[in-house]
């Protein structure tokens, strides 16, 4: 790593974990219902299929959600811990996507808590590194419903994290992803 490269990762590190500390304060925990605000839409799943299939992809342009945002949405039926759900940072590691991004990755912070809608679990953000580039920041939520997981995982500018997690918890407690989500595990 070059010097200039690791001087760059440790800033956004340190910034990364300020935000994540008071977006973990912050976070509301609202039933779910429709999304006001800004429009997501359809992309194609630009990932290998693997053992869980292809998912949904989602962007959010710049212009409605002020940054570029994707969020990629799996669904991974009886990859969960009944009992406790997503309860601690090993069952995000466990059942997150972050191999899709690159191979070699490391959490910046701890995660913590959240519900969206009637899923629950944790998100907990990440450093991706690549070769001969910066690393990507990723945000990993794993949620569980029941003995199913639910994974979504978020890439944008790492400086917006604090807005970007409220956006994509918005866009999860929507009514079309519930709706989605009964339909993968199975709800009633």
């Amino acid at each position: 790593m070059n010097l200039v490269r690791l001087i760059t990762w440790a800033l956004e590190l340190v910034f990364a974990y300020c935000l994540l500390a008071v977006v973990g304060l912050s976070v509301q925990n609202v039933p779910p219902g429709t999304v006001s605000g800004p429009s997501w839409v359809d992309e194609k799943w630009p990932f290998p299929i693997d053992q869980w299939g292809t998912g949904h992809a989602f962007g959010c342009a710049a212009d409605q959600c002020g940054h570029e945002i994707h969020l990629y949405l799996r669904a991974k039926i009886g990859f969960c811990r009944c009992t406790t759900g997503v309860s601690n940072d090993d069952e995000i590691d466990r059942v997150g996507d972050l191999e899709f991004i690159g191979a070699h990755y490391e959490p910046l912070a701890p995660g913590h808590a959240l519900t969206a809608g009637l899923i629950t679990g944790r998100a907990r953000l990440f450093a991706v590194d690549h070769p001969r580039e910066s690393p990507t920041t990723v945000l990993t939520i794993a949620l569980a419903h029941k003995c199913d997981a639910i994974v979504a995982t978020v890439l944008t500018k790492p400086y917006m994290l604090s807005e970007l997690e409220d956006q994509v918890l918005e866009f999860l407690r929507s009514a079309a992803v519930q709706q989605w989500v009964e339909a993968q595990t199975g709800s009633e």
